[in-house]
């Protein structure tokens, strides 16, 4: 019995402001998120994973897309990407995993959208 960790990326948008910081935190503003989901456990299955990839996705896309289009404060009190991975940790942790799957990690990203235009 073989241990692995497999790792899924998602995305999602949210609001949010944080008080007591600089000025322009104080206003609601949004970012795109980019967070990273790592299972782990014993590969006990004929076809080598530890859990089949949909699953993996619904399990914890499930947790992330009820912060997309959010107002993360209205969800959370520490909606840094601190408290935004610490949430997602918990509430993932907490999911129905198949027996031996545990949540190793949250990590969580704010993200950029670049343009460019070209002749």
């Amino acid at each position: 019995v073989m241990k692995v960790e497999v790792t899924e990326t998602f995305s999602f948008e949210a609001a949010h402001r944080i008080s007591d910081s600089r000025p322009e935190y104080n206003t609601i503003h949004g970012h795109s998120h980019e967070v990273l989901v790592t299972i782990k456990g014993k590969v006990k299955t004929s076809q080598g994973w530890l859990v089949e990839q949909s699953e993996f996705r619904k399990i914890a896309g499930f947790h992330i897309k009820r912060l997309d289009h959010k107002y993360l404060n209205e969800i959370f009190d520490n909606t840094t990407a601190e408290g935004i991975a610490s949430h997602l940790l918990y509430v993932i942790g907490k999911s129905d995993w198949p027996p031996g799957v545990k949540v190793k990690s949250v990590e969580v990203r704010k993200t950029t959208t670049r343009a460019k235009a070209s002749a």
